[in-house]
């Protein structure tokens, strides 16, 4: 009987480009602050009710736009997606097929974007002889830091290590790590610093940053240990004089003893 009310009020929904809670609907407060009644019984007050709603019109809503329009690499739409799967998983039970197949549904958007991703590894003569490498690099991994910076948008919906498995072992690991470890040389330390600067941005809220307060994941080692060799490469270079410090080359005065 409602399910055409709460239809038509969803049409105007679009969860890719709005942060709306149900409370706000129209069809939210007439079921629950009106007196509808099922022979003497309230509507309103059968739990199961409103989640069938839900569960029924606008999950299916939810799951088309996920599957068809969702633009992985953007994120306004990413973050209004997290926001509005968190709003139905509010109203349907988790046991419930429909959201199961909605974290299903999301799990396999990231998983084709994170196989489609290609961070190239190219030898540094390449780059310097092939027109455009750079360029083609440099956006490559651009793409690859937004889908991790989106991916970790996930962390208040999707399970720990299903997270980890994604953001960190399939494209952390998989895909980009090994592009900035075939650029870190003494002749490319700056970009490759500049790049493990926004790999560990990109991170920000789940495993680095301040409000991180859980113990790190065994899963971020490689990059530790990438950023310790463009530490070391980096004291080698203040060793010979040839330190980049800000946006001057200068030659720091360094007693001869305080290098290995």
């Amino acid at each position: 009987m409602y399910s055409p009310y709460l239809r038509l009020e969803l049409l105007r929904w679009d969860p890719l480009h709005q942060d709306v809670d149900f409370s706000d609907m129209n069809w939210h407060g007439l079921l629950f602050h009106s007196r509808i009644v099922c022979g003497s019984t309230p509507v309103c007050t059968n739990p199961n009710f409103v989640s069938e709603l839900v569960k029924y019109v606008a999950v299916p809503i939810l799951h088309h736009r996920i599957v068809r329009c969702w633009d992985i690499l953007s994120t306004r739409e990413t973050r209004n997606v997290v926001a509005a799967t968190s709003l139905v998983a509010r109203y349907v039970f988790p046991s419930s097929e429909a959201l199961a197949e909605l974290s299903l549904a999301i799990h396999a958007r990231l998983v084709e974007a994170i196989i489609a991703i290609s961070v190239p590894t190219w030898d540094p003569q390449v780059s310097k002889d092939v027109p455009n490498a750079p360029q083609v690099a440099a956006y490559r991994f651009g793409t690859s830091v937004r889908l991790m910076r989106n991916i970790c948008m996930w962390k208040d919906v999707m399970e720990l290590p299903v997270l980890e498995k994604l953001a960190l072992s399939d494209l952390l690991f998989g895909k980009v790590l090994p592009h900035v470890r075939s650029i870190a040389s003494e002749s490319n330390i700056h970009d490759a610093v500049t790049k493990t600067e926004r790999i560990v941005a990109s991170l920000s809220g789940v495993w680095t940053g301040p409000s991180v307060t859980r113990t790190h994941s065994h899963l971020l080692q490689p990059l530790v240990d990438c950023t310790l060799t463009l530490g070391r490469i980096l004291e080698k270079k203040v060793c010979l004089g040839t330190g980049r410090y800000g946006n001057h080359w200068s030659r720091p005065q360094v007693k001869e003893n305080t290098c290995g």
